[in-house]
């Protein structure tokens, strides 16, 4: 890459951190970046995102800080932390005890790309090994294509947050029906192109993850799992729906509230599919609706084929006086007779019912869940 300075005739000042100065601007190539206390070359913490920097265009050893001026860091907010071999803009700026101090508060777009502008020193031994000190340089990270009024906030890795809603670029989402009507595009990992200087756009599917906040807008995501045969009306499908919406997407998603409760409400329905559907609850785990379905049969079934749940209790006192009646009928089987004679087929067949109805008792318990409870 060859050197490429936005600075104009604008010529650095004198290496000295803090001055007197008035207020004025220069340029600067970032030769090293404190990002820590515990670096060596950081006197206090007020250095840390700070910048050693040389005059652009001028010779200089960059194997050390020794001589460099000094830019301490210019926003307090929102940082762009340069990296080696950036060019920043310089300002002398107040200071602490009625003096100025030099401050960096951007870096020259020198290459228009938000993965780096760097401009190497081709005079440096073992330039190229050294262009972003030590960082590795990525030829897969694309600029985002804007749209009219858009704001795009851009990471140097493939993030980015996308403030818009003007129709221009992004096909399938902005048309003359939502044409001025505000989307929110939060993303992170983009596609794989064959150059980096291509400009692209957001794509739901490809990107590693993302969150769309739209308005009035159909998102072409593809959805993992589209089984919905507990519902009797199909929703529309994710992919044509158009609407006030909110579309999360990514390789995982994991939801977690440390200090209190989780909560999803919807007005109409909660869809979840997957191949399963698991819920592990520490004290219970309670469903409640008008009418509970377990299985698809039981939803669209006839109120005739439909199969209720049996209620435990009922139908264990159900049993219990159906066998207490039985008891009965075993024990005068037993003494049965006919004519003062004793009916030795019912007298013998009495004790055999008698001890059969003793063994159900017993067991009725048995059918009983003890985990599971309904009304």
């Amino acid at each position: 890459m060859a050197f490429k300075s936005h600075s104009g005739g604008n010529k650095a000042s004198t290496p000295s951190a803090k001055s007197s100065t008035a207020a004025s601007s220069q340029y600067g190539r970032v030769v090293y970046v404190i990002l820590t206390a515990d670096d060596p070359k950081c006197k206090d913490a007020s250095m840390i995102n700070g910048v050693f920097y040389r005059v652009p265009g001028k010779g200089a050893n960059e194997d050390n800080t020794d001589g460099l001026s000094f830019a301490y860091q210019g926003n307090t907010t929102m940082r762009v932390i340069p990296m080696v071999g950036e060019v920043v803009q310089i300002e002398n700026k107040p200071a602490a005890g009625g003096v100025t101090s030099k401050y960096w508060t951007g870096i020259v777009p020198i290459w228009n790309h938000p993965h780096h502008n760097a401009s190497p020193d081709t005079k440096q031994p073992e330039w190229r090994d050294n262009i972003l000190g030590g960082v590795k340089e990525q030829a897969t990270i694309n600029p985002l294509q804007a749209n009219p009024g858009d704001t795009v906030l851009e990471g140097r890795l493939g993030q980015s947050i996308r403030f818009g809603g003007n129709k221009g670029k992004l096909p399938g989402i902005i048309d003359d029906s939502n044409d001025g009507k505000p989307v929110v595009i939060v993303s992170n990992g983009q596609i794989v192109t064959d150059n980096g200087n291509d400009l692209i756009s957001e794509d739901i599917d490809k990107d590693f993850n993302s969150i769309y906040l739209v308005s009035d807008h159909k998102i072409p995501i593809t959805s993992a799992n589209s089984k919905r045969d507990s519902y009797n009306n199909i929703l529309t499908n994710s992919n044509k729906y158009k609407g006030n919406q909110v579309v999360v997407n990514g390789g995982r998603l994991f939801f977690n509230a440390k200090e209190e409760s989780a909560f999803i409400s919807a007005k109409n329905s909660i869809g979840l599919n997957a191949n399963t559907l698991n819920f592990d609850a520490t004290d219970y785990f309670c469903v409640d609706a008008k009418i509970i379905y377990l299985g698809k049969k039981a939803r669209t079934s006839g109120e005739v084929q439909r199969e209720p749940v049996i209620l435990g209790k009922q139908m264990e006192n159900w049993l219990k006086v159906l066998l207490s009646s039985l008891d009965a009928v075993a024990s005068a089987m037993t003494s049965a007779s006919a004519l003062g004679t004793p009916v030795t087929q019912l007298n013998s067949t009495g004790p055999s019912l008698k001890a059969s109805v003793q063994s159900l008792r017993k067991q009725i318990k048995r059918f009983q869940s003890k985990k599971v409870f309904t009304e």
